[in-house]
């Protein structure tokens, strides 16, 4: 049972990632994508927690000619929070879909200043093993899944004609609330300044 639980969850995150692959490969607006590290406080889920850091894959799609307002789908897969007491193991995962509206309020040099916000799918799987007599009966495998919505704002650095370096920050509401920390590089698939004409 853990093994089609883990399977419909590595299935899920497939899914979310070939949508993003389609979306880059479209004939949208897309000119640039960005890989990178989230890093989430966290939730309490069955029994344990989630872990940390989530490797993340992002994509901007624009909306204007200025290139100022981009529609942003972004996946995470986070790190496995694993717990072993010596009579149980406990191993939590946690995927994550964001679809953001990003607007940029502020340019200045090679700097600018971000706002987004949009709505988010959270995807939480948890598998206890028991191992001896003193392990928690109680306990049971456990998947679950929330959406919600988040907010935030970031910083967009230009390190070169073809390269960016992104930091952000989001509150997510949710069911599995949580406050998120995002560091990413961006690879623009155009020169820059055909790609962000202003």
């Amino acid at each position: 049972m853990q093994v089609r639980k883990f399977r419909s969850d590595k299935y899920l995150l497939t899914v979310i990632l070939s949508v993003l692959v389609f979306v880059v490969n479209s004939n949208g607006q897309v000119h640039r994508i960005s890989a990178g590290f989230n890093f989430a406080s966290g939730v309490e889920f069955n029994h344990g927690e989630t872990g940390n850091p989530g490797l993340t894959f992002k994509t901007w799609i624009a909306v204007n000619k200025p290139s100022t307002l981009h529609i942003v789908p972004s996946v995470t897969a986070y790190n496995r929070y694993k717990l072993e007491t010596g009579y149980s193991i406990m191993t939590n995962y946690m995927f994550q879909g964001d679809l953001d509206l990003q607007f940029t309020f502020f340019q200045e040099g090679n700097v600018n200043a971000v706002a987004l916000a949009g709505g988010n799918y959270t995807h939480l799987s948890s598998f206890y093993e028991a191992i001896g007599e003193s392990a928690n009966k109680a306990i049971n495998d456990e998947t679950d899944y929330a959406f919600g919505g988040n907010i935030g704002a970031g910083l967009e650095l230009q390190m070169a004609p073809k390269w960016d370096f992104n930091v952000s920050a989001k509150y997510l509401f949710s069911k599995y609330p949580q406050f998120i920390i995002s560091a990413q590089a961006v690879y623009f698939f155009k020169v820059r300044r055909k790609a962000y004409r202003r």
